[in-house]
Protein backbone atom coordinates (compact mmCIF):
# COMPACT_ATOMS: atom_id res chain seq x y z
CA UNK A 1 0.00 0.00 0.00
CA UNK A 2 1.47 3.40 -1.21
CA UNK A 3 1.15 6.44 1.42
CA UNK A 4 -2.13 8.77 0.99
CA UNK A 5 -2.12 11.06 -1.93
CA UNK A 6 -1.94 14.89 -0.67
CA UNK A 7 -3.73 17.52 -2.10
CA UNK A 8 -4.42 20.97 -1.99
CA UNK A 9 -4.96 24.74 -3.75
CA UNK A 10 -2.28 27.50 -4.11
CA UNK A 11 -4.79 29.68 -5.70
CA UNK A 12 -5.04 33.49 -4.02
CA UNK A 13 -8.17 33.21 -1.72
CA UNK A 14 -8.32 29.84 -1.80
CA UNK A 15 -4.89 28.38 0.62
CA UNK A 16 -4.14 30.53 3.97
CA UNK A 17 -1.22 32.90 3.35
CA UNK A 18 1.82 31.48 5.37
CA UNK A 19 3.01 35.14 5.88
CA UNK A 20 6.93 36.90 5.47
CA UNK A 21 9.44 34.74 3.98
CA UNK A 22 7.17 31.37 4.89
CA UNK A 23 7.83 28.20 3.28
CA UNK A 24 5.96 25.19 3.10
CA UNK A 25 7.58 22.40 1.64
CA UNK A 26 4.84 20.53 -0.42
CA UNK A 27 7.74 17.61 -1.92
CA UNK A 28 11.56 16.75 -0.46
CA UNK A 29 12.53 13.83 -2.05
CA UNK A 30 16.26 12.77 -3.45
CA UNK A 31 17.68 16.34 -2.60
CA UNK A 32 15.07 18.26 -4.64
CA UNK A 33 12.23 20.54 -3.31
CA UNK A 34 8.99 22.15 -4.31
CA UNK A 35 8.28 24.67 -2.09
CA UNK A 36 5.36 27.20 -1.79
CA UNK A 37 5.90 30.56 -0.74
CA UNK A 38 4.07 33.35 0.36
CA UNK A 39 5.80 37.07 0.37
CA UNK A 40 4.16 40.45 1.63
CA UNK A 41 4.11 43.73 -0.46
CA UNK A 42 7.83 45.23 0.15
CA UNK A 43 9.29 41.97 1.60
CA UNK A 44 12.60 41.24 0.01
CA UNK A 45 14.76 37.95 -0.12
CA UNK A 46 18.53 38.95 -0.12
CA UNK A 47 21.35 37.88 -2.69
CA UNK A 48 21.80 34.00 -2.29
CA UNK A 49 22.67 30.72 -4.30
CA UNK A 50 21.85 27.00 -4.89
CA UNK A 51 24.28 24.46 -5.74
CA UNK A 52 21.93 21.21 -5.85
CA UNK A 53 20.66 22.15 -9.68
CA UNK A 54 18.92 24.78 -11.72
CA UNK A 55 16.20 26.49 -9.45
CA UNK A 56 12.35 27.14 -11.22
CA UNK A 57 10.39 30.14 -9.71
CA UNK A 58 6.39 29.64 -11.21
CA UNK A 59 4.57 33.39 -10.02
CA UNK A 60 1.01 32.22 -8.86
CA UNK A 61 -0.48 35.53 -7.78
CA UNK A 62 1.16 39.12 -6.98
CA UNK A 63 4.42 40.92 -8.80
CA UNK A 64 7.75 39.98 -8.35
CA UNK A 65 11.23 41.97 -9.25
CA UNK A 66 13.64 39.07 -9.28
CA UNK A 67 17.43 39.25 -10.15
CA UNK A 68 19.96 37.34 -11.29
CA UNK A 69 23.52 38.86 -10.79
CA UNK A 70 22.93 41.99 -12.95
CA UNK A 71 20.00 41.08 -15.06
CA UNK A 72 16.64 41.82 -13.62
CA UNK A 73 13.28 40.30 -14.78
CA UNK A 74 9.77 41.39 -13.83
CA UNK A 75 7.12 38.93 -13.24
CA UNK A 76 3.72 38.49 -11.97
CA UNK A 77 1.06 35.53 -12.01
CA UNK A 78 1.88 33.25 -14.87
CA UNK A 79 5.41 33.58 -15.27
CA UNK A 80 8.38 31.51 -14.65
CA UNK A 81 11.86 32.07 -13.91
CA UNK A 82 14.82 29.47 -14.47
CA UNK A 83 18.24 30.55 -12.33
CA UNK A 84 21.39 27.93 -13.53
CA UNK A 85 23.05 26.10 -11.06
CA UNK A 86 25.00 28.25 -8.26
CA UNK A 87 24.01 31.88 -9.48
CA UNK A 88 23.31 34.23 -7.04
CA UNK A 89 19.52 35.69 -7.18
CA UNK A 90 17.22 38.00 -5.16
CA UNK A 91 14.24 39.23 -4.96
CA UNK A 92 11.93 42.33 -3.76
CA UNK A 93 8.05 41.64 -3.13
CA UNK A 94 6.09 44.82 -5.42
CA UNK A 95 2.51 43.26 -4.39
CA UNK A 96 1.24 40.75 -1.94
CA UNK A 97 2.96 37.44 -4.02
CA UNK A 98 2.41 33.40 -3.85
CA UNK A 99 5.21 31.60 -5.68
CA UNK A 100 6.44 27.93 -5.92
CA UNK A 101 10.02 27.03 -6.14
CA UNK A 102 11.59 23.66 -7.50
CA UNK A 103 15.01 23.23 -6.39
Amino acid sequence: MHAPMKSGSLLNGRHQALGPQKGHVLLNKDGQRIIYKTLEAGETMPTHHHDGGDVLVVVLAGRLSITQEEQTVDVEAGDYVIFPVGAPHSLVCHEAARIVIYR
